[in-house]
């Protein structure tokens, strides 16, 4: 199991137990009390706990946007517990999509001519600053409604009010975390970004990201020789283009710095790097220089990662490894299965390019095993438009 998902389930496991808590000590105090009782209660409780929920997912995108405005950052669309409020032809749409985060996530991207200068403490920053003042409010709140007569009703509340303000505690809780978990979070991004060459490389892979989401093919990618996750994410991104390019020596010399830099960047980071090297290796050296590095570089570990990850660069190298340094079959298969739904995540702008390294994989394989009747899995060629 990876360092970020048992950093995620002691996360959740802590979230839990705080729910348990407050229910056991402030809700049921208060239900002693209440001029509501039996399933009326049970509705008040859903009620203050859905009105929480949705309070405070809003609260939180917000103070993104108005981070993000006074840090120099164009919108480029809100994503409220699914809800996603976008700009596309210079106009406001909506969609349902997924997000990166606790309750949605705002995607943003430095202004034109403002990639070295856009600051993104106040995006970072300004959620857990909002949370602040909310529960600021909300024991000033408390405190008055509570001062108030029982039979008003304004004690019932009062306590909603309380459930409000802890369902934004724990969503702060889990913003403020400076570790990575099965999101980014705030608080791990702003760890990140205190580095001057972080921020640059945050900023930087904003905007690449963009360019390769609204379909731009020919992107000048910035190389970062001092490794972290973001200068990493942004090196992978150079590498993708060597690859399209056929330039395997200058992308391997990047992925050489991302690979020594291990202690300094993500596990997921560290295996695609060590993947796409993988891969690099078996299709342009002889069998035995690429076993050789195999054997002596790749630990027993990172090869059951590799084979674990779904994602089309590990695919790739499982596939290779598999069928041509493991020579199985079986494992094969199990690689080829999981290949549409890494390529369905697979961003548009490296579809085409994924597609090619991924039937060059294949084509190695099944011309050294032309009997294991694997041509039915190659991929489509898509033309650009």
């Amino acid at each position: 199991m990876k360092k970020e998902d048992i950093s995620g389930i002691v996360v959740y496991l802590v979230i839990i137990v705080l729910a348990v808590v407050f229910g056991l000590t402030v809700l049921q105090t208060h239900a002693s009390e209440s001029t509501l009782s039996g399933f009326p209660y049970v509705l008040y409780i859903i009620g203050a706990v859905l009105s929480g929920a949705i309070f405070n997912s809003i609260l939180f995108e917000l103070a993104h946007v108005l981070g993000a405005k006074i840090g120099k950052y164009d919108i480029l669309s809100v994503n409220i517990l699914g809800f996603c409020f976008y700009k596309s032809e210079g106009k406001t749409k909506f969609k349902f999509a997924s997000f990166d985060g606790l309750t949605g996530e705002t995607k943003i991207v430095p202004k034109k001519d403002m990639c070295d200068k856009a600051n993104p403490y106040p995006y970072l920053f300004f959620g857990s600053l909002f949370f602040a003042v909310e529960a600021i409010a909300v024991m000033v709140s408390f405190s008055l409604l509570r001062d108030a007569a029982h039979p008003s009703g304004k004690d019932d509340l009062a306590f909603g009010l309380l459930t409000l303000g802890a369902i934004g505690f724990v969503i702060l809780l889990y913003n403020i975390l400076p570790i990575r978990v099965d999101a980014m979070t705030d608080g791990y991004r702003l760890t990140m970004v205190s580095n001057p060459k972080n921020k640059a490389a945050f900023n930087e892979l904003l905007r690449v990201e963009h360019e390769i989401e609204i379909g731009n093919t020919d992107i000048e990618v910035k190389v970062f020789d001092e490794i972290t996750n973001f200068t990493a994410d942004l090196n992978l991104n150079r590498v993708y283009a060597l690859l399209d390019q056929k330039k395997y020596q200058e992308a391997e010399a990047i992925l050489d710095k991302i690979i020594d830099a291990k202690d300094s960047v993500s596990a997921k980071v560290h295996i695609r790097a060590r993947a796409q090297k993988i891969f690099i290796n078996l299709v342009t050296k002889t069998l035995d220089e690429a076993k050789e590095y195999y054997e002596k570089e790749v630990p027993v570990s990172e090869r059951r990662e590799i084979s674990n990850d779904v994602s089309m660069a590990s695919i790739r190298a499982y596939l290779l490894m598999s069928g041509l340094l493991d020579k199985s079959r079986s494992e094969c298969i199990i690689a080829l299965n999981n290949v549409y739904r890494a390529f369905k995540h697979t961003p548009k702008n490296r579809q085409e390019t994924e597609v090619m390294l991924f039937n060059e994989a294949l084509e190695k394989v099944t011309t050294a095993h032309p009997d294991w009747d694997l041509e039915g899995y190659k991929l489509e060629i898509k033309s650009k438009k």
